[in-house]
């Protein structure tokens, strides 16, 4: 019986993977000019209209108590450099600069919602049960220019492990994965 079950949940699993959105996708323009392009780039965050879980920041943050006050800034910051680190591993057509005057295009991240997810569903499950996952949209403009070259949707990107912080930096991490693979296939 637990086989038959396990069996039905891997087959449910791959049906819904095969049609399920792509978590990052290009919705305007093109990454074609950054393809070996070995171009500088500088990544911007916007967390100007963000929140988490849905509530604005800093209520949810009050709401966990003032050790997630204290600590989110420093989380925010592993997590983008997380982003940086990751996109420059894998990335062979850009790589990150961290003055904005130095880079040929700038990265603009508008973070719109972040959810933690839930600690006891991966380890309970796994299967990406409980990932984290980061919403919003990325633009990327060129030195000099006021219109994006490509503005992508950033919808879902799953974040794992076991801890929020953990989560949110792997999150970023997918984030700069999925870009890097997005430059290298685009045309």
């Amino acid at each position: 019986m637990k086989r038959n079950i396990l069996t039905l949940f891997f087959i449910l699993a791959g049906i819904f993977t095969a049609f399920a959105k792509p978590d990052v996708e290009v919705v305007k323009g093109s990454l074609a000019e950054l393809k070996s392009s070995n171009a500088k780039v500088y990544v911007r965050w916007d967390y100007s209209n963000s929140t988490i879980e849905d509530k604005p920041v800093n209520t949810y943050l009050k709401e966990h108590g003032d050790d997630w006050v204290r600590d989110y800034k420093s989380e925010i910051k592993r997590a983008e450099d997380n982003f940086r680190e990751r996109l420059d591993d894998k990335s062979k057509d850009v790589s990150t600069v961290t003055n904005e005057k130095d880079a040929d295009y700038t990265i603009v991240m508008k973070v719109k919602n972040f959810n933690y997810g839930q600690t006891a569903l991966a380890v309970a499950v796994g299967f990406g049960a409980g990932d984290a996952h980061l919403y919003g949209t990325m633009e990327i403009y060129k030195k000099g220019q006021s219109k994006p070259i490509a503005v992508l949707n950033v919808d879902g990107v799953p974040g794992t492990g076991y801890g929020n912080e953990i989560r949110r930096e792997n999150a970023y991490r997918e984030l700069a994965e999925n870009l890097a693979k997005l430059i290298k296939k685009a045309k």
